[in-house]
């Protein structure tokens, strides 16, 4: 099952990195980034921690921090049953 990462731009500007399986299914979505740089890096830093990172377990207390600390669903994103294609930076849709 192959899937792909998307830099998409948010609605507020910023910029997300989708991880996606080969069927278009949403696995995983970044932090926001402020600037395209940024967010570039992040997709670096993923690919790195995605080809040699250890994987761990966390406890429910762990990810209630980190979703205080950094809501990952934007509200265009929240609605599950809704397919859009973003828009991907750098490519013509």
């Amino acid at each position: 099952m192959a899937g792909h990462l998307e830099l998409v731009e948010t609605p507020d500007g910023g910029f997300r990195i989708l991880v996606l399986d080969g069927s278009d299914a949403l696995m995983g979505l970044s932090k926001r980034f402020s600037s395209l740089d940024e967010a570039v890096e992040g997709v670096a830093a993923m690919r790195e921690v995605a080809g040699t990172g250890l994987l761990r377990t966390g406890s429910a207390e762990r990810y209630a921090v980190l979703m205080l600390q950094e809501p990952v669903i934007d509200p265009a994103l929240a609605a599950q049953d809704i397919q859009t294609k973003p828009k991907v930076v750098g490519h013509d849709n």
